[in-house]
């Protein structure tokens, strides 16, 4: 189906577009006008009511279940297996922390420290504490790995964890290969996902993860402080959970005992209260964002990306290397980009009402990052290039 174009009225909903040129999505995007409306509503309705009163207690119970829902259609899973979680770091160590390891286990991750630190860290610490054998994929300049590297390092290994798409270069990894992979080999497959829902198509089918996290507040354009975790029925049972409540488990047990039991998913994996305003936001941004369509978005954003590439290149040698893939449908929005000195670059920008982000993009070396969204025009893309290309010019 040919995706339909945006129209651009959308950018009336995001009221940062009067004042500057935002392409730092890839870090936190905007929420539009009815994300904050939904955040306001909430807790308006919280103080009118009273926060534990059945009015709002039944309504949360509504909003949380609508909100599983549109997860779900989002990346095509059960409403059951969506987990209500602070970001995609809290994701990522809620299935690192509840995986009972033993010691000589094996988990490889793609790149290592090329990773987004929230994708490695946690696998990290558990080699340095736990015993865990950690392998880590060669890659090339763009980020991709060898399949046949990723088969052979998957050989009795327990969990295989890698990036939907790369926070640094904007590629696209091959997931559904890499997911036929891991189960061919009798490992778990864990995603970061924070790159590409809201972005491009994510099916947790199709890829055949048993984990995946990502955030609300990038490209779903979802308030801060919320996020999801993907945990297939398969894989819930072996996650233990590390917190624990009234919320989470019921006490049984007969002539005095006191057992424990866990309830059902997604509640055993969700102890104490949820960041509630922030999920009425959330599910204000999916309802938005599905309703553009991620085909839409998909087709909008890579419009602007060669807008700015090409504006970057056509008129200057300023920039020399690009960071990330040429075919455009093997990476996200993202544009990175070479300077001498990236910091310098991002912080003149910003002066002139352009922001953009500075990234490590592998071995110490920092890029100028561009990461526009469906709101932003190739008349933009025009002009932070023209503002760019004074700065990147050799002195």
């Amino acid at each position: 189906m040919t995706p339909n174009a945006i129209d651009f009225d959308v950018r009336r909903d995001f009221a940062l577009t009067k004042k500057v040129t935002y392409m730092n999505n890839g870090a936190t995007a905007p929420t539009p006008l009815a994300v904050v409306k939904a955040v306001t509503d909430y807790m308006v309705k919280c103080a009118e009511e009273g926060p534990d009163s059945s009015p709002v207690s039944e309504y949360t119970t509504s909003l949380l279940a609508e909100l599983r829902r549109r997860v779900a259609h989002l990346i095509n899973c059960e409403p059951e297996e969506v987990v209500l979680t602070q970001s995609t770091t809290d994701g990522i160590n809620m299935v690192a922390n509840g995986i009972a390891w033993k010691k000589g286990d094996s988990v490889v991750v793609r790149g290592g420290s090329h990773e987004h630190y929230a994708d490695y860290f946690p696998w990290l610490r558990l080699s340095r504490d736990r015993g865990v054998v950690l392998s880590e994929l060669a890659i090339d300049a763009s980020g991709f790995f060898d399949l046949a590297d990723l088969e052979k390092a998957t050989k009795g290994s327990r969990l295989v964890a890698m990036s939907h798409a790369l926070y640094n270069t904007g590629a696209i990894m091959p997931l559904e290969e890499a997911g036929k992979i891991a189960r061919e080999n009798g490992a778990l497959f864990c995603v970061d996902a924070a790159q590409s829902a809201g972005t491009i198509r994510v099916d947790v089918k199709r890829i055949g993860c048993h984990f995946m996290a990502f955030p609300g507040f990038k490209w779903l354009c979802g308030p801060t402080g919320i996020g999801i975790l993907y945990c297939s029925r398969e894989a819930s049972e072996m996650l233990t959970p590390q917190s624990i409540g009234g919320e989470s488990a019921i006490l049984s047990g007969e002539r005095g005992e006191k057992v424990l039991a866990y309830m059902d998913m997604p509640h055993r994996l969700q102890a104490g209260f949820r960041n509630y305003p922030g999920a009425a936001g959330l599910e204000a941004a999916l309802r938005y964002v599905l309703r553009i369509g991620i085909d839409n978005i998909r087709a909008q954003n890579t419009k602007v990306a060669n807008a700015l590439r090409q504006e970057l290149e056509s008129k200057t040698a300023a920039v020399t290397e690009f960071y990330g893939p040429e075919d455009g449908t093997k990476r996200t929005s993202i544009v990175s980009f070479a300077a001498k000195d990236p910091a310098y670059v991002v912080r003149k920008l910003e002066e002139n009402g352009v922001v953009l982000a500075e990234r490590d993009v592998g071995g110490g070396k920092k890029a100028v990052r561009a990461s526009p969204h469906f709101f932003n025009t190739e008349e933009e893309a025009a002009r932070v290039a023209a503002l760019a290309r004074p700065l990147l010019a050799p002195s």
